[in-house]
């Protein structure tokens, strides 16, 4: 089991509120609404992001298109739950338009010092640099399972594999992460 500082997922202590913009007939949510969706979200939007992309500017580009989605694009949702799981899908779907438009290096130092934003605690902060270096295949699986606690049936779908793959790559990338957190030891 990996340790409680997986367990990210940002909840709001208000409950949701859907109000639109009554007045120009769409669906878009008002400032105000906006504003609280923005303010509950980033952090959760950005550390996906920046799970898949590894680099911080990319990953602030991503969070701003998937904000401008969120306000650009009429979309009427039913609770709090139906816009994390439209701002995870569109996260990721940027992410990857992101990822294909550039070849991506190894993680730099500069990168990884950029984390203590993201992480209060300095075990955080080494977990997430671990969860970093994993292959991106596995860093996609991990961070939408344990960070935006996502179930493996829905991951399957958002990642458009199988869900027996998404088992073997949270076996393989809990492995990976075992591995380095305790020194290259496994237990």
């Amino acid at each position: 089991m990996l340790p409680f500082a997986l367990s990210l997922r940002y909840l709001s202590e208000r409950p949701f509120q859907s109000r639109v913009q009554a007045e120009a007939g769409d669906d878009r949510l008002d400032k105000q609404a906006y504003t609280e969706a923005v303010s509950r979200n980033s952090q959760r939007v950005f550390l996906l992001a920046l799970s898949f992309t590894r680099q911080r500017q990319d990953a602030e580009d991503v969070m701003q298109t998937v904000f401008l989605k969120l306000w650009k694009h009429p979309i009427a949702f039913t609770d709090e739950t139906h816009m994390d799981k439209w701002l995870t899908k569109v996260t990721v779907n940027e992410s990857r338009s992101l990822l294909r438009a550039r070849a991506r290096g190894p993680i730099s130092c500069d990168e990884l010092e950029a984390l203590g934003t993201a992480a209060e605690q300095p075990e955080e902060r080494e977990l997430i640099a671990a969860v970093l270096q994993l292959p991106e295949p596995l860093r996609a699986v991990i961070h939408l399972h344990y960070y935006e606690d996502l179930p493996v049936r829905e991951i399957a779908a958002l990642l458009k594999i199988s869900q027996a793959a998404v088992k073997m790559r949270l076996v393989r990338g809990r492995k990976l992460l075992r591995s380095e957190l305790t020194g290259g030891e496994l237990k």
